[in-house]
């Protein structure tokens, strides 16, 4: 047999990454407390680059600079504060398990206490962490919202006194309910009515408050309210003003945060989703605006910067080429990362419009590649965000997920359900729940053979085997062993 040898001229179109491109996707995957040391190491080794603003040290600077009537000794104990910072002492949340363990507590209300103790952020509210009731272990009944709301009451009687709540303004309201001495005009407008202190002015604040009641009173069968039994008055505005400058917003000012015991800590909230009134005409990707094909309301998507500096290339240094044009890099590969965090988050919401409405139970399957798709960019992309292993988190009114929780796989519906011929994982998980809860009522045993014939005859093609697994994974015990 004869060898020979040809030459065949083919065109590949093959597509290189510059070391910019390179830089900007592993800035993309990275989580805010890396980016936050790259950028700030980047900061010290290059003039060019400007810090504009720093959160992080913003936020120290405003607790060593507040200052009260006690005037030195106010300035002291910032400074012993400061100091127990900078050592790394006591976090917030050992401060709270010490208290929390010398109580004698039922072991459901000790870990949902536990829970919420290192679900608390830096200021020692849960807003901007999960919602207090994604906690519950819905495998063991006795952990009931009732249970949750007094676990909450107990961590916010603790010292210090208020943390454990949504936000600062409802810390203030909780601090003046458990002192017990409040003027009951601090108390009303502690309770949602912060917006009548803009100005602190006694005389102003007198005619808005009597603004307010006359406006309410108003509409047509308004009941009574608590401001209607309180005789107004300036000197009375005065000293409910007073009062309420007293209290401390930040009650966990004086100690670090610290979640890292918890299961569902070290989150990276890179989103969060808000249910806006009105509708919009279309999708406004770029500037965080979905439509939800609702006439009352909209969803509008906010990238969180979290506590990453902002910067911008200073021109002090415009002389220097070099160091301004790496400056302009850094400056453009963090707007390449927020700008491809917002696009995929929006179209997240628009794939799962049914989540953002009713909450959780209502996802629909989703996969990486169409978001891509819909984008117009690489899976990979994605899946940096995504990727099952990632911290990155977005923050709902339901609660904060992890973003991998937006993509559940599929599976097959029965011809002529009314369904699309798919279902999420997440929502058979969810169903599969509330059928096992229905019957445990009832005091109804259900083998896993039992469940997937109910499933089946939902119209969800299921196998025992994925029952099995699904019912491991909520932590639910096999009702039919534990009844036999």
């Amino acid at each position: 047999m004869a060898q020979t040898q040809s030459q065949q001229q083919t065109q590949k179109q093959i597509q290189k990454l510059s070391q910019v491109q390179i830089q900007a996707l592993k800035y993309l995957a990275m989580n805010s407390r890396d980016l936050r040391d790259e950028i700030l190491k980047a900061a010290e080794e290059n003039p060019a680059i400007e810090i504009v603003s720093d959160p992080f040290k913003a936020s120290r600077e405003q607790y060593s600079s507040r200052t009260s009537s006690s005037g030195t000794l106010a300035s002291d104990s910032n400074q012993l504060a400061l100091d127990a910072l900078e050592d790394r002492g006591e976090t917030l949340q050992q401060h709270l398990m010490k208290q929390l363990n010398l109580t004698k507590l039922s072991p459901d209300e000790y870990e949902i206490c536990q829970k919420l103790i290192h679900n608390l952020d830096k200021n020692g509210c849960y807003g901007s962490m999960r919602a207090p009731e994604t906690l519950l272990d819905r495998s063991r009944p006795a952990q009931t919202k009732k249970m949750l709301e007094k676990c909450i009451d107990r961590i916010q009687r603790m010292d210090p006194i208020g943390t454990c709540c949504k936000n600062p303004e409802e810390s203030l309201f909780i601090q003046a309910k458990i002192a017990g001495d409040a003027p009951p005009l601090a108390l009303f407008i502690l309770d949602g009515n912060l917006e009548l202190l803009k100005s602190p002015d006694p005389e102003r604040v007198l005619k808005r408050l009597k603004d307010y009641l006359r406006s309410y009173h108003s509409k047509s069968f308004a009941p009574k309210i608590a401001l209607d039994d309180i005789e107004l008055d300036e000197d009375l505005v005065e000293q409910s003003i007073k009062y309420i400058t007293s209290l401390n917003p930040r009650p966990a000012s004086g100690y670090i945060s610290d979640t890292s015991q918890a299961d569902f800590n070290n989150l990276d909230v890179i989103l969060s989703v808000e249910k806006k009134p009105g509708a919009v005409s279309a999708d406004d990707f770029e500037n965080g605006i979905i439509s939800s094909g609702n006439p009352d309301f909209h969803y509008e998507v906010h990238y969180t910067n979290g506590d990453l500096p902002e910067i911008r290339v200073s021109k002090d240094f415009a002389f220097d080429t070099k160091a301004t044009q790496k400056a302009n890099e850094l400056v453009n590969m963090l707007k390449f990362r927020q700008s491809s965090i917002l696009m995929q988050g929006c179209a997240i919401v628009k794939a799962q419009k049914a989540f953002f409405e009713k909450g959780p139970g209502n996802l629909a399957p989703l996969t990486r590649r169409k978001i891509a798709q819909e984008l117009g960019i690489n899976e990979s992309t994605v899946s940096r965000l995504t990727g099952r292993n990632s911290s990155r988190a977005i923050q709902t009114e339901f609660g904060t997920f992890k973003a991998d929780y937006f993509f559940p796989s599929a599976l097959r519906q029965s011809s002529g359900t009314t369904n699309n011929s798919q279902i999420s994982s997440e929502a058979v998980k969810n169903r599969l729940y509330e059928i096992i809860q229905e019957h445990r009522e009832e005091n109804q045993s259900l083998s896993d053979e039992k469940l997937t014939q109910i499933l089946n005859n939902q119209g969800i093609k299921i196998s025992r085997r994925t029952v099995n697994k699904y019912r491991n994974q909520l932590g639910l015990e096999n009702s039919y062993a534990a009844h036999s």
